[in-house]
């Protein structure tokens, strides 16, 4: 090795420790933020999936990264907060018009639901731990077996290969947000063959044994000095999947479209809740595509492919079991429990916020907003605004449990 080899390798050397240095001391902050409370907030680390990465339209990058809730609520918190930057356009870019000629929804810069434009940078450490695709076993477990999916990629380019609670632990929080189970029941609406069969959903025991673990290997960190567990989301709620009787009431303007009286089937669970046949948009938009196009087709509600009443009450019923078990760990702990269906139901209770029918062409609504303003062109994740919200209710709730004195979200 000449003297020159050796010299390079010294002076990288030197700039990858001099990196680590900085990132360590990014770590932790001089001083605990300035306002009440504030040394509970000076490390804080975000615990989730797709919603908490940050994923919008069906795609994530650095320009969406930084519009997710926890990034705006560290922000306000004043608090480093580092997160595993992917490149612009995005992996993948997101949907920016959902519906075309072709049938296969457009994205940013023409690309592909398999492009990934992958890692912008890799700091030492991470505070938003998230990874789309997620459900409660994988924040324990690298891989545990389970048939491979389209956003298990995410494990290598946001983790490194590691798990949720590996990365965490690195930063030793003092703070934590954990949202985490939707994916253990959201299968249950997207799966293309039988949606909302028993066989997509984690059984609430099993749920409640894997919950529990991971928040025994939270405690085990020894740092952490609060937190709010977040609920599972009533996925049967999401305008990806409109109630059959939205598809019947539409089907006045689309003459060529007949809607089945099985779509219309409904059982009532309390005074406020009901249970209906839901239509997954997978499903659902073909037949309206085609109907709108002048040529007659059908929706019917009696087959596989749509959630039948019963399974609609069983996920339903397993939802507020996951909550359940949620709301005794933050109990038991003495931190905040918050349940995102609350704020989602006052969404819902505005039209253009949440539509209760998609916006199909020739709706102007179609390509801007065709699930409503509060959702993104997925019909699944929140819209811009929506994150906004989630974080400015985060701020107001942690204030108020921990009489803490959090900035406005801005």
């Amino acid at each position: 090795m000449t003297f020159r080899r050796v010299s390079l390798l010294a002076r990288v050397g030197l700039t990858l420790a001099a990196a680590a240095a900085c990132n360590q001391g990014d770590l932790f902050t001089p001083l605990p933020p300035a306002y009440a409370g504030g040394a509970m907030f000076a490390r804080y680390v975000s615990f989730g999936n797709s919603i908490t990465a940050g994923i919008q339209s069906a795609g994530l990058s650095d320009s969406l990264q930084r519009l997710a809730y926890p990034v705006l609520l560290a922000r306000a918190m004043g608090t480093p907060f580092n997160y595993p930057s992917l490149t612009n356009p995005g992996c993948p870019p997101p949907i920016d018009t959902l519906f075309t000629a072709s049938g296969i929804p457009h994205r940013l810069g023409g690309a592909t639901d398999t492009t990934c434009a992958l890692r912008a940078n890799a700091p030492t450490y991470l505070n938003n731990v998230a990874f789309p695709g997620a459900d409660v076993l994988e924040l324990l477990n690298t891989n545990y077996g389970a048939p491979a999916a389209a956003t298990d990629a995410y494990k290598l380019f946001l983790l490194g290969g590691r798990t949720e609670l590996q990365r965490a632990r690195d930063v030793l929080p003092t703070f934590v947000t954990v949202w985490i189970g939707n994916n253990d029941v959201l299968s249950a609406i997207v799966d293309t063959g039988d949606a909302g069969q028993v066989a997509d959903i984690t059984p609430p025991a099993t749920f409640a044994t894997r919950f529990n673990a991971l928040m025994d290997s939270i405690d085990s960190f020894g740092s952490v000095r609060g937190g709010v567990l977040l609920g599972v989301v009533q996925v049967t709620g999401s305008p990806y999947v409109s109630q059959g009787r939205a598809y019947a009431a539409a089907s006045a303007s689309i003459p060529t479209m007949t809607v089945l009286p099985n779509c219309l089937a409904f059982q009532q669970l309390t005074l406020t809740d009901t249970a209906f046949v839901y239509v997954p948009f997978h499903y659902g938009a073909p037949i309206v595509a085609k109907a709108a196009a002048g040529v007659a087709d059908t929706l019917d509600c009696n087959n596989s492919h749509v959630i039948s009443v019963p399974e609609a009450v069983n996920m339903i019923g397993t939802v507020a079991q996951y909550n359940a078990t949620i709301q005794q760990a933050a109990t038991a702990r003495g931190w905040l429990f918050l349940d995102p269906n609350t704020l989602l139901k006052a969404l819902a209770a505005n039209p253009a916020a949440v539509r209760p029918f998609p916006a199909f062409p020739p709706d102007a609504n179609a390509t801007a907003a065709p699930f409503g303003t509060a959702l993104s062109r997925d019909g699944i994740h929140p819209s811009t605004s929506t994150q906004k919200l989630i974080a400015q209710t985060l701020q107001g709730a942690i204030n108020a449990f921990y009489q803490s004195a959090i900035p406005a979200v801005p």
